[in-house]
């Protein structure tokens, strides 16, 4: 009986204590969404569960080419980001990370194609590269509709806190045991004297 209340013990007191690393800031949505196939990129929004700190962006074409983009910008639960120049129609990747508001970095990847304005793909290679130079960075533009999806907490974070979770509850559970079982071979080596 000892040893069942020492296990209920311990289990609670690290489901409390992992509470706070299972509430981590999400990525809720973004602009363009995940998969999406969108006419023109303007703006790249990152919307999460709460407000972010430190954040980082890149948008790479399918070859692994760089798209310059803006220094991200945090307002509320926004991060935003726009291209200095149009980029050409193809596949491309937002790569992001942030640091939450518990002090956890989470990161993710967010694959998109960027059509042509006739509606189909066009190669990378094939359509030419606007200058930096000559282009002026865009207004931030409203969007009408949501074209984001939400994205599972799988996509944003490493696991790494769930894993060290399960591996303290599994120590914690076998120090418990043996230590249940060293308490009743001492009474019963006491019981037979």
């Amino acid at each position: 009986m000892r040893l069942l209340g020492l296990v209920a013990g311990v289990i609670a007191t690290l489901l409390l204590a992992a509470a706070p690393a299972l509430a981590h800031d999400q990525l809720k949505a973004s602009d363009p969404a995940r998969d999406a196939t969108v006419g023109s990129l303007e703006a790249i929004t990152l919307t999460f569960s709460s407000q972010v700190r430190f954040p980082a962006m890149v948008l790479h074409d399918a070859a692994g080419a760089a798209v310059e983009l803006t220094e991200p910008e945090v307002r509320g639960k926004d991060l935003t980001a726009r291209p200095l120049s149009a980029p050409a129609p193809g596949r491309y990747v937002i790569g992001w990370r942030v640091v939450s508001s518990d002090g956890h970095p989470i990161e993710g990847e967010i694959p998109f194609t960027l059509a042509s304005p006739t509606g189909g793909d066009t190669p990378l290679a094939a359509a030419p590269a606007a200058s930096a130079s000559a282009e002026a960075v865009p207004p931030p533009v409203a969007s009408s509709a949501p074209s984001a999806r939400p994205v599972s907490a799988s996509e944003t974070d490493s696991g790494g806190g769930y894993l060290w979770f399960v591996g303290a509850l599994i120590a914690l559970v076998g120090v418990g045991f043996v230590v249940a079982m060293g308490g009743r071979r001492k009474r019963g080596a006491g019981d037979s004297q």
